[in-house]
């Protein structure tokens, strides 16, 4: 039987991944129906954004899931700001690919990062554990 922490943990990430799937939407929405127009729509700015962006995105991933682990191992008062970090951290992807789809207006990639949600998500269900009694 699931826990209720893990319970928690899983439906505040689901909701992170809905969040940053609506922004991800929008973002798309407003480049392609021309209502917003890129500013830099060149490739020679896409790439290192990519690479900086996607880097920090990748990067956060076993720093959040370290402070997320240990936040949860140290109290049980501690499990309902995991789950809240739980549901920013997932989200926080969208973060990040959003600004290269709306500078750029490469969708592609800009979904590609806020994709990454979907392995933060899976990152926290399978690593953060509630505190042991």
């Amino acid at each position: 039987m699931m826990s209720r922490f893990r319970r928690n943990l899983i439906m505040a990430g689901s909701g992170g991944l809905v969040a940053a799937l609506l922004l991800a939407l929008l973002s798309t929405w407003l480049v392609g129906s021309g209502i917003l127009r890129p500013p830099f729509p060149y490739g020679l700015v896409m790439l290192p954004l990519v690479l900086v962006l996607g880097g920090f995105s990748l990067a956060e991933i076993p720093m959040m899931i370290f402070t997320m682990r240990r936040l949860a191992a140290e109290r049980a008062e501690n499990e309902r700001l995991v789950v809240g970090l739980n549901a920013l951290y997932v989200f926080f992807a969208a973060v990040y690919g959003v600004p290269l789809t709306l500078l750029t207006g490469y969708a592609g990639w800009g979904l590609g990062l806020c994709a990454l949600s979907i392995l933060r998500f899976a990152a926290s269900s399978a690593l953060v554990r509630e505190a042991a009694l």
